[in-house]
């Protein structure tokens, strides 16, 4: 999606940002969708912003496996050893009164426990910042498993939280155009002072970006029908890894290995006895992950104002450079 961001009109100058936001995964030239990204920069920037997000795929499409956002499962996880500007990051994140207030959007506060055969509790850095947490007793491990930690987390259903964003939105005056974008170049025309990049594990490849530590993996996932309402990871060594999220919308997005770390949960080992909904390994390809973390940077391109480009939905930190261009922007900037 692309989207564009302006001020309406405030006493002193209107501004037209373009915030150029999401697209399919790459083919024939094309983006990857990263609507979660999108909707929460839009829901951030000021209300007298003139917005106007543009896609290929729009939230409320039918299931398409180019289209990224609704195929991912989602939870706050803290992330230990996390710089004191991702910490903000990850903190700032952490949506709890939009899940208490709004039962509607898809956003559910959930116990989660998180268990490790591997690194060290000190790096927990959000211990005394997350409602609920405490660390495990040793008589809550099980074997192999060296330490772990419960805490209030916030679980999304992705699908249902993308239509409700966008209502929303809509009624707060932000459009949504459908387009498909090969290039950056391609919305010179569109009046915008601001372009806000969020194309995904396509950053890679996209002419005005070529992100090179952006890294592709592939989902390996299934979503079932299954009323749950918790959440766990199991970190094991040798690669060894599990979770399981139960969303609010009657499901539970996992990995497999149910049976065999939460037999309480996951009571059969026969795949027959469960209703498999996705098996998103076989269907939606690939998602981003990024070395060194999410990129969140404003530069200027040849008179075109400023882009701004992210990967991940860092929406107050993009919300905090635009407002620094807004500053800045000179009066002759409208393109």
């Amino acid at each position: 999606m692309h989207f564009r961001v302006g001020m309406r009109s405030n006493g002193l100058r209107s501004l037209n940002k373009s915030t150029a936001a999401k697209k399919s995964r790459l083919n024939g030239g094309s983006f990857e969708d990263e609507d979660v990204t999108v909707l929460t920069i839009a829901s951030q920037l000021p209300t007298n912003y003139n917005i106007t997000i543009v896609g290929k795929h729009i939230p409320g499409d039918p299931d398409d496996f180019d289209f990224a956002s609704p195929w991912a499962g989602a939870c706050w996880v803290g992330a230990p050893d996390s710089s004191l500007r991702d910490q903000k990051l990850q903190l700032d994140s952490y949506t709890g009164k939009i899940a208490s207030e709004h039962p509607d959007s898809g956003l559910r506060i959930s116990e989660v426990t998180e268990i490790m055969e591997y690194g060290s509790s000190d790096a927990i850095w959000f211990r005394a910042r997350i409602p609920g947490f405490r660390f495990l007793s040793h008589h809550e491990l099980p074997a192999r498993v060296t330490w772990g930690m419960t805490y209030t987390s916030i679980i999304i259903s992705l699908p249902v939280f993308l239509k409700w964003m966008k209502a929303r939105l809509e009624a707060r005056g932000v459009a949504f155009k459908r387009m498909s974008i090969q290039n950056f170049d391609e919305l010179k025309g569109f009046g915008h002072d601001i372009l806000i990049n969020a194309s995904g594990a396509s950053s890679k490849h996209l002419p005005s970006v070529a992100d090179k530590t952006l890294i592709p993996c592939r989902l390996q996932s299934i979503v079932l029908e299954k009323k749950w309402d918790k959440g766990f990871i199991y970190r094991g060594r040798d690669g060894y890894y599990f979770n399981i999220f139960g969303r609010p919308d009657g499901t539970c997005y996992m990995l497999s290995r149910g049976h065999e770390v939460l037999p309480d949960v996951m009571p059969s080992d026969q795949p027959q006895d469960y209703k498999v909904l996705y098996d998103i390994a076989t269907s939606y390809a690939l998602r981003p992950q990024k070395h060194g973390g999410a990129r969140v940077e404003k530069e200027v391109i040849n008179g075109q104002g400023w882009r701004i480009h992210y990967s991940f939905g860092m929406a107050r930190a993009v919300d905090e450079l635009v407002g620094q261009y807004a500053y800045e922007m000179p009066a002759s900037s409208h393109l």
